[in-house]
């Protein structure tokens, strides 16, 4: 059989699983899985050639974007059920760990070429981007350091547990450093093989799991699943800016070209001797920031974020810069499904932004705008199924 030529996009798909459940990711346009050996070159004295070379623990990162078009991805990643979503919304703050799993399907047949998998990856950014001209995305970022190569399916079982124990749909593989499991999940929570679950044939035993909900991921035998495409008619191909309004306080903004809300989660990896993988991450709370551009074409919005108001809220006719530095206002960005336009699919909130900095741009050939860059005061970003509820 000649070998293949290449993979095209059509046969390689996302599966993430988060905390409490998992979904093949729709909508997504790009991912990035690469990995990184740290290794340091040793010398000595009286050796004209390298004494060697030692490797510490590997550094896995992963990046995902996809078409943003509802709350269901964002869901999946804060440990959320997407058909059984809070109507208060869910805070940035709750991103945490994932498994991410990648599959390749075959060329000529419906079954998996291979699979992709990493494991206990922390989410360390996301970045929203909104344009007049262009679709909404969502994009995510997160690292790790456990990442396989697999020949075989990689299959998700999960459900409540009875009395600890979980029976899994088939007996997986033992992988190279004598696990059962890629990664077994238990009430939110990554569990260690051995000290706190061990798997038996099919059975999976967890050590005080109780009737927990539990999720476990493992390799085993080609052929079980069974490939077919994403598919998912129940939320929109893409979403412009056309149907995104955007909101200041209460004051709906005209004239908006791009909004984009990012977050980072400054964290420090924690590692231990005697341990190849790294233990975990301590995170502090988000920095959210982003920007708003707009085209200028009078004073109301440098009014409103000034003054509180865009009727020239103070009497003065006059804004200084300064006067940014004393106002936080809610920022609301709705993504209105395009074949009605007043069906609210998903909202993001910023309720408290506060500008830090601004600028006025004009180049021949186009129009005058106005960028402003800004944090939340208080770290919240809080993403809605559908409208804010008042």
């Amino acid at each position: 059989m000649p070998k293949r030529v290449a993979v095209p996009y059509k046969e390689v798909k996302l599966r993430i699983v988060g905390p409490y459940a998992d979904f093949y990711a729709h909508r997504v346009q790009r991912l990035d899985i690469p990995s990184n050996l740290p290794n340091t070159t040793i010398n000595e004295l009286g050796n004209s050639q390298h004494a060697g070379i030692v490797t510490d623990i590997p550094e896995v990162t992963a990046t995902f974007q996809a078409f943003d078009v509802s709350h269901k991805i964002f869901a999946v990643l804060t440990g959320n059920d997407p058909n059984n979503y809070p109507v208060s919304g869910v805070d940035v703050s709750n991103l945490g760990y994932i498994d991410l799993i990648g599959y390749i399907k075959e060329a000529s047949v419906a079954e998996m070429l291979k699979c992709i998998h990493a494991k206990y990856m922390r989410i360390t950014d996301f970045t929203f981007t909104y344009s007049v001209d262009g679709e909404s995305t969502e994009e995510y970022s997160c690292a790790g350091s456990e990442k396989r190569y697999l020949a075989n399916d990689v299959v998700v079982d999960s459900g409540y547990l009875t009395n600890g124990e979980l029976t899994l749909s088939y007996e997986p593989n033992t992988l190279k450093n004598g696990n059962k499991l890629l990664s077994c999940i238990v009430a939110g929570d990554w569990k260690e093989e051995g000290t706190e679950y061990s798997v038996t044939g099919t059975t999976l035993t967890v050590s005080g799991g109780g009737n927990s909900y539990a999720l476990a991921v493992y390799h085993t035998q080609s052929g079980v699943l069974t490939w077919s495409d994403i598919s998912d008619t129940s939320v929109p191909a893409a979403i412009r800016g056309k149907n995104i309004p955007v909101t200041i306080g209460v004051e709906h903004m005209y004239r908006v070209q791009n909004v984009t809300i990012r977050g980072t989660f400054p964290s420090t990896k924690i590692t231990e001797m005697g341990n190849t993988s790294v233990v975990g991450y301590v995170v502090d709370p988000p920095d959210i920031s982003g920007d708003i551009t707009v085209l200028d074409t009078d004073n109301e919005i440098v009014s409103l974020l000034t003054t509180g108001s865009i009727n020239d809220g103070d009497g003065y006719g006059e804004f200084g810069v300064d006067e940014y530095e004393e106002r936080t206002l809610a920022l609301e960005v709705q993504l209105k499904d395009p074949a009605d336009n007043t069906t609210i699919q998903k909202t993001i909130r910023i309720p408290s932004m506060r500008i830090t900095s601004e600028g006025t741009t004009a180049n021949v050939g186009g129009q005058l705008t106005q960028t402003f860059s800004f944090m939340s005061n208080d770290a919240q970003c809080i993403v809605y199924s559908g409208a804010v509820p008042s």
